[in-house]
This record gives C-alpha cells, sequence and structure tokens, in this order.
C-alpha cells in the first residue's frame, strides 16, 4: 500500500506569484493596518486575506506587535526608495517635488504619530524607536534632496531640514476633506501642483 504524501514540515511555501510567502503576508498586513487600524485586525484576518494558514502567519511573526511593526516598516522603506527615485528623475527640482506629492496623495499614508497614538499600549519602546527611526528616514530623504537642489543653485533653503518638514506638512492638507467628505482639491494633481506653488514662493531664486 502506497503511503499518503505528506507535506514536509517547516518553512511555507513561496507563493505561486513568485512573491515571497513571508513579503505576500506584509503587503497584506500592511494594507489592512491602514484601513482598519491595529485593534480591528487579527492574526486570524490577515491569514484569510493572504490566502495562508494563520500557522503560515505565526511562522514568520510570531505576535501580531511584530507583524504590525515589520510590515509598518517595510511601507516606510518603499515609500523611502521611491522618494529616492523621484528626486533622482530627470527635470526641474519643482517638476520633482509635484511628483512627490502626486504619489503621496494617490496612497493612504500612515502617520506614526497619530498611529503610535493608538499602539503605544501594544508596542515596546523598543518597536516605537524602530519606527519613528523609519519615519525620519523618509524626512532624511526629502532633506537631502532639498540641500542639492540649494547647492545647485536651483532653490534658495538655509535649513533643508525644516524645509522638508514643512512640505511633508502641507501635503498633508491635500489629504483633508470637508465636513461632507468632499475633498479640498478636484484631484491630486490640483493638489500637488498649487501645494508645490506655494512652497516654491518662499524657496524659488
Amino acid at each position: 500500500m502506497k503511503a499518503p504524501n505528506k507535506k514536509p514540515l517547516g518553512r511555507p511555501p513561496v507563493q505561486q506569484e513568485g512573491l515571497p510567502t513571508s513579503q505576500h503576508i506584509l503587503f497584506i498586513a500592511s494594507k489592512l493596518f491602514m484601513e482598519k487600524g491595529f485593534e480591528s485586525v487579527s492574526m486570524n484576518m490577515v491569514a484569510q486575506h493572504s490566502g495562508v494558514t494563520k500557522a503560515s502567519v505565526y511562522y514568520y511573526f510570531p505576535t501580531k506587535n511584530e507583524l504590525f511593526v515589520a510590515s509598518m516598516v517595510a511601507v516606510l522603506v518603499n515609500v523611502r526608495q521611491r522618494i529616492e527615485t523621484l528626486l533622482a528623475q530627470p527635470g526641474s527640482f519643482r517638476e520633482r517635488l509635484e511628483l512627490i506629492a502626486q504619489n503621496y496623495l494617490r496612497v493612504p499614508q500612515i502617520h506614526m504619530d497619530g498611529m503610535a497614538e493608538k499602539v503605544k499600549h501594544h508596542l515596546t519602546e523598543e518597536q516605537h524607536n524602530q519606527l519613528n527611526q523609519h519615519e525620519n528616514s523618509l524626512y532624511e530623504a526629502l532633506e537631502t534632496g532639498f540641500a542639492d537642489a540649494a547647492r545647485q543653485g536651483e532653490i534658495h533653503c538655509d535649513d533643508p531640514f525644516l524645509t522638508a518638514h514643512l512640505y511633508v506638512s502641507m501635503l498633508r492638507i491635500g489629504e483633508r476633506r470637508y465636513s461632507n467628505n468632499e475633498s479640498l482639491f478636484e484631484s491630486h494633481e490640483e493638489a500637488a501642483a498649487k501645494i508645490v506653488a506655494f512652497l516654491w514662493r518662499g524657496i524659488h531664486k
């Protein structure tokens, strides 16, 4: 009698589309956390949406806290890489700022200052510091962009650090909505253009 086939124990398989299972889980988890918040997301929910068993989720991420931190770090790393890619694009610095603004406004945003308040009782100090470090790296990428543009004579910028933070604060205005849920702007392109135009008045030479 032929012995039944048994799946080997240990590491879960790679997803059929080629994305490693751990990365696929992080991608799904990050979307769920950003859409529903930390409290509303369970490991079982992540498993169901990922199309894997709950055991597979726990294999890579032993706790919900670790899954949350890992997924948010992955998002922040991806955002920084995207910022650096857009800053390296050809064209004027103003055009590149508009591209960054459009990309920022097209996707759901995570703001660690607000999110940290909601999850502060769940995460360790080390985990909080890890998230803050990666969020700060976004500002560092923008700070480098403003500093480079100033050195090349495209803008006047005595404080790239402050300017980077001001730029992001202005972008958050583009996310705001009226009480009836209507956007302040008709499109992401309009919001990006107006925000960058306002900033540009203070930094162009």
